[in-house]
C-alpha cells in the first residue's frame, strides 16, 4: 500500500533551511533555539511516526493569511504561486498568528475574517481532490489570550474566526491547536511563539491526533 502524501502551507513555525522553496524566508534553524536539525521539526517527527510522505513544504516566515504587512504579496497564503505548489492526499494549512500579532502592521479583525473565509473557499475549489486541514494557531505567550492587539481583538477571537470559517466550508477539516495548553515556563516555546524541540514534539502529536493518522 502506498503511503499517504501531504503538503504544508504555513509560516515560520514550519520552516527549515533546505526544505522550503529557496525564495521563502526562514526562521529555523536560528541561533539560541534548540531546533537545530530537520529531525527536530514537527512535520519530520510526524513523518517518522506515521509513514506519511511529504511532497511540498510551502512555509514562509512572517507570512499572513491576508494581503497585509511588510512581506511581499507573493508570501500571502492566498497567493496563486504558493497554492499551486501544493499537492498530495492531505494539505495542512497552519497560519494566522502573523496577521494578529506581528509587530509590523497587524491587521484588523474584519480584514482577517474576510481573508480566512476567502482562503477556505478558494482552497476548497482549487484543491477539491485533497483533504484540507486548517489549523488554529498555537497559543503564544507574549500576550495573554484575552489581551487585545493594537486593533482591539484577541487570540481567542483569532481562533474563533478560523473555527467559524472552517465550519462553513464543506469538506474542510479543523485541527484546533489553539485549545492545546501552552504557558510561560513550560518549555514549549523558545521566544513566546516558536516551538523548541519539546514544543515541536508536542505539536507533532497534536497534528497526528488532528489528522487521525
Amino acid at each position: 500500500m502506498t503511503a499517504p502524501t501531504f503538503s504544508i502551507l504555513a509560516d515560520s513555525i514550519s520552516t527549515f533551511k533546505g526544505f522550503v522553496p529557496e525564495e521563502n524566508e526562514l526562521f529555523y534553524p536560528r541561533e539560541g533555539v534548540d531546533v537545530t536539525c530537520v529531525e527536530h521539526t514537527w512535520w519530520h517527527l510526524l513523518i517518522q511516526r506515521t509513514g506519511l510522505r511529504l511532497l511540498t513544504n510551502e512555509s514562509y516566515s512572517g507570512s499572513r493569511i491576508s494581503y497585509t504587512g511588510v512581506r511581499p504579496l507573493s508570501s500571502c497564503f492566498q497567493a496563486e504561486k504558493r497554492q499551486n505548489r501544493l499537492s498530495g492526499d492531505l494539505i495542512i494549512i497552519f497560519g494566522g498568528t502573523n496577521d494578529w500579532g506581528q509587530a509590523d502592521q497587524p491587521t484588523t479583525k474584519e480584514v482577517f475574517a474576510e481573508a480566512y473565509e476567502t482562503l477556505v473557499r478558494e482552497m476548497l475549489k482549487r484543491h477539491s481532490s485533497n483533504e484540507l486541514y486548517f489549523c488554529t494557531p498555537l497559543q503564544r505567550t507574549d500576550r495573554a489570550l484575552d489581551e487585545p492587539n493594537m486593533h482591539g481583538w484577541t487570540q481567542l477571537e483569532l481562533a474563533q474566526i478560523i473555527r467559524d470559517a472552517v465550519k462553513a466550508g464543506p469538506k474542510a477539516h479543523l485541527i484546533d491547536l489553539a485549545r492545546k495548553p501552552i504557558s510561560l515556563g513550560d518549555g514549549l516555546l523558545a521566544d513566546n511563539l516558536h516551538p523548541t524541540q519539546k514544543g515541536m514534539e508536542a505539536l507533532s502529536y497534536w497534528m497526528q491526533e488532528g489528522l487521525g493518522v
